[in-house]
């Protein structure tokens, strides 16, 4: 029996997406201050970014065996929490290994609360899911787009510590509204068998999504945390302006999502997602391969319209193939998925140490060719 308000679900699932992907921008756009701060170089930035996608790695693989048994309350409330905990962290550090801790207390939250919301939303959601997962999904882009854009707005004005502590202070306050909430029952409160498990890992339309997935967190890797440093250092742009040019990108994602979720909601969502593919590879070769301003805010937007809607429509997929079991199965993809930005950052570090940022437009480029490879043969298999 439905107990729960819907309209406040999905209001308390997209106020939670909101702050992850204020999470998710928050190191590339603070990367300078961090290096400055702490004498850092590429290969040690590399690494304080692999180990968000570690924190991540964990609560990705956590929360969907909870939310099916257990149900949401109480997972969204402690990873709310923790997550709070890691922006009072940065905010705070005075040394190296608290910035690290922070990073993988918002890693665990973040990852935790990413994937339970997008299967809470994929519950409550009775039609059409990859049109509902992109509306929620244009939250995450409207928290990454707020923090780069913040930071540039306020630059020199007000530090980078005082924004992320009025950040913990707003994730403190979800992590009340979540505790209050009614949530949807758990569908399986005698527990997910490993067995269940095993087979779900043997199906190969599964396994391909988080593939397609893991070329998706590679793209989002690259531009997250290294389109900073390669627009100040080839670009030669001012550091105000590259942190609106990340604006951009999330912008761009941010509005596809939107499209998808209202105005372009009864087309179906997989369709969208091709043609997006088109939007991706142009957007790295213009950004990677084109000088100039204005080039570097069209390559950004058109990167946001093509990565906009891999996560939702997967997503939806996935809770389709298993509506019983929807917080395991995405869950599953989500931890593939993860080992592509994890490996990105260190590839990417290292690369740069050798041969400079410069690398990041052929690294760019390959990644995004390959996706849209991979986005066909997903799409071709789910049907």
């Amino acid at each position: 029996m439905k107990t729960y308000n819907r309209q406040l679900i999905f209001a308390a699932a997209c106020a939670g997406l909101f702050l992850f992907g204020v999470g998710v921008i928050t190191f590339g756009s603070i990367a300078p201050d961090l290096k400055a701060k702490f004498s850092l170089d590429e290969l040690e930035i590399g690494g304080l970014f692999s180990m968000f996608p570690l924190g991540i790695l964990v609560g990705s693989l956590s929360f969907g065996p909870i939310t099916d048994r257990s149900g949401y309350r109480l997972l969204l409330g402690a990873c709310s929490a923790m997550l709070a905990l890691g922006f009072a962290g940065i905010g705070l550090a005075t040394a190296l290994w608290m910035v690290q801790l922070s990073i993988v207390l918002i890693g665990i939250g973040g990852g935790a609360i990413n994937g339970a919301t997008s299967a809470l939303v994929a519950d409550i959601s009775t039609e059409n899911k990859g049109a509902s997962l992109a509306l929620f999904g244009s939250f995450f882009g409207l928290g990454a787009l707020a923090m780069p854009f913040v930071l540039g707005l306020l630059k020199g004005m007000v530090s980078f510590e005082t924004i992320v502590l009025i950040i913990a202070g707003f994730t403190f306050l979800l992590t009340l509204v979540y505790l209050a909430l009614r949530f949807p029952e758990a569908k399986h409160s005698e527990g997910v068998s490993l067995a269940h498990v095993g087979q779900m890992l043997k199906n190969p339309v599964l396994l391909l999504i988080g593939f397609f997935l893991f070329w998706q967190n590679c793209c989002e890797a690259l531009i997250n945390n290294w389109t900073t440093s390669y627009l100040l250092e080839i670009q030669q742009l001012d550091g105000r302006w590259t942190l609106y040019a990340l604006s951009s990108y999330v912008a761009g994602l941010s509005l596809m999502r939107i499209l998808t979720g209202s105005v372009l909601s009864k087309i179906p969502a997989p369709k969208i997602l091709q043609i997006s593919m088109v939007f991706l590879v142009l957007g790295a070769i213009v950004l990677g391969w084109m000088s100039g301003l204005a080039w570097v805010f069209i390559g950004l937007v058109l990167l946001g319209f093509g990565l906009a809607l891999g996560f939702p429509v997967m997503f939806g997929l996935s809770s389709s193939l298993y509506p019983k079991m929807s917080g395991t199965a995405i869950g599953i993809i989500l931890v593939l998925s993860l080992f592509g930005n994890l490996l990105t950052n260190y590839i990417m570090g290292f690369l740069a140490k050798s041969w400079g940022i410069g690398v990041f437009s052929l690294a760019l480029l390959v990644v995004t060719v390959v996706q849209a490879i991979f986005c066909v043969i997903v799409l071709k298999k789910a049907n």
